[in-house]
């Protein structure tokens, strides 16, 4: 795949797919049971982190391309758009229904919507009696995000596209740098107390691990050497490797002491697959049919239901308390449909208003600029003969 073909794609269908991969195995490492083990699901987040860093990043580089400038007031409008309404929707779901039930106090959400509304989910769990559990704890995933998406197109902005353009080399080896320094700043292992994983740095330097690819791809010195990798028989090594550490993370991790290398050698691969993702090829095909679309487009919303679906469906069906495949698949099935909901009725509506305002933002920005350019003098007359 040449450069121009990879930067005229205005669309990463395989990507989506990967999304609905991700949801899909923290549903069933949470209620699937002992069976789905193997899976490691857990790592379900990290593929998350990775996408959103490469995402975010690829949209606001080009959007630099497009416009010759990145607009931080729009990048932010998007994002509340995006991310708020079915967030909020679905917090305010769980309210109602512990209040209906007279479980607001007994759940901890008194203290728990301090962190829930400031996006410091991942604190909460170390501050409050996790032990009642209030279904939205999953969320700390969306606090990490939140925070990085607070700071980074400010630094993107802030060391200058232009300036990453041309000093594409220097830029790349400072992100490797930080990467590198992982287990320096989040500690050596997660055995015992030392470092909770919700506190941990890591997930800072995965998503930037994401954006560093999808910098690395943007320029045309840095995709020369990934290129090869876009071939479809590079996929078949990167596929097997990133396979083979995803059913065995979870009994590596436990062995080696919880060492968090192993999540950076994670990282890496889901960088290398996102590559093959992005390249025409058999694996794009397949994550990028419409079932998988369909999933993957749902899957904020999916990821988010999983807890309180969980609670109803045991309530609905007691047998389905105990966690095993019929249980992950039930509460999968039935979030995915509440999902879908939430999506036609909430989600892709209410990202259509963003891009309105934005678009009336940008609307009255160029008649200002109009407004402001000194008025066109005379056009004088062309020479004779000329």
């Amino acid at each position: 795949m040449s450069h121009e073909d990879y930067l005229g794609m205005r669309r990463f269908p395989g990507l989506d797919g990967l999304r609905a991969l991700a949801a899909t195995m923290v549903i069933f490492f949470h209620f699937g049971g002992p069976n789905w083990t193997w899976l490691s699901g857990w790592v379900g987040v990290y593929l998350f982190f990775v996408l959103s860093g490469f995402l975010i990043t690829t949209l606001l580089l080009r959007e630099q391309d497009r416009t010759g400038r990145i607009s931080l007031s729009n990048f932010y409008l998007r994002r509340v758009f995006r991310i708020l309404p079915p967030y909020l929707v679905i917090l305010g779901g769980i309210i109602a229904f512990v209040l209906l039930r007279a479980e607001f106090l007994e759940r901890g959400f008194p203290r728990a919507l301090k962190y829930y509304l400031t996006f410091m989910n991942e604190f909460f769990p170390s501050t409050a009696d996790h032990a009642a559990d209030n279904f939205f704890s999953g969320s700390w995933t969306l606090g990490i995000e939140e925070k990085f998406y607070l700071v980074w197109p400010f630094l993107l902005v802030a060391i200058g596209i232009g300036a990453a353009k041309r000093k594409f080399l220097l830029v790349a080896a400072a992100m490797v740098v930080l990467l590198a320094a992982v287990p320096l700043t989040s500690g050596w292992t997660l055995a015992g107390s030392k470092v909770a994983i919700y506190h941990s740095t890591i997930h800072y330097f995965i998503l930037a691990g994401g954006c560093l690819l999808a910098i690395t791809l943007h320029y045309r010195r840095g995709y020369a050497l990934l290129k090869p990798l876009t071939h479809p028989l590079a996929a078949i090594p990167i596929v097997a490797a990133f396979g083979l550490l995803q059913v065995n993370l979870d009994t590596v991790w436990t062995a080696s002491g919880q060492n968090l290398w192993w999540l950076v050698a994670y990282a890496l691969l889901t960088m290398l697959l996102l590559i093959v993702l992005v390249s025409p090829g058999p694996l794009q095909w397949l994550l990028g049919t419409a079932p998988m679309r369909f999933v993957g487009e749902r899957s904020y919303s999916l990821y988010l239901l999983q807890g309180p679906v969980h609670f109803v469906v045991v309530q609905a069906v007691p047998g389905l308390a105990e966690n095993r495949t019929t249980s992950g698949l039930v509460v999968f099935l039935v979030g995915l449909a509440i999902a879908d909901l939430i999506h036609r009725w909430v989600e892709k509506p209410l990202i259509d208003v963003g891009k309105r305002v934005i678009a009336g933002k940008e609307e009255r920005r160029e008649r200002r600029l109009a407004a402001a350019r000194p008025a066109a003098s005379p056009a004088e007359p062309a020479p004779i003969g000329s």
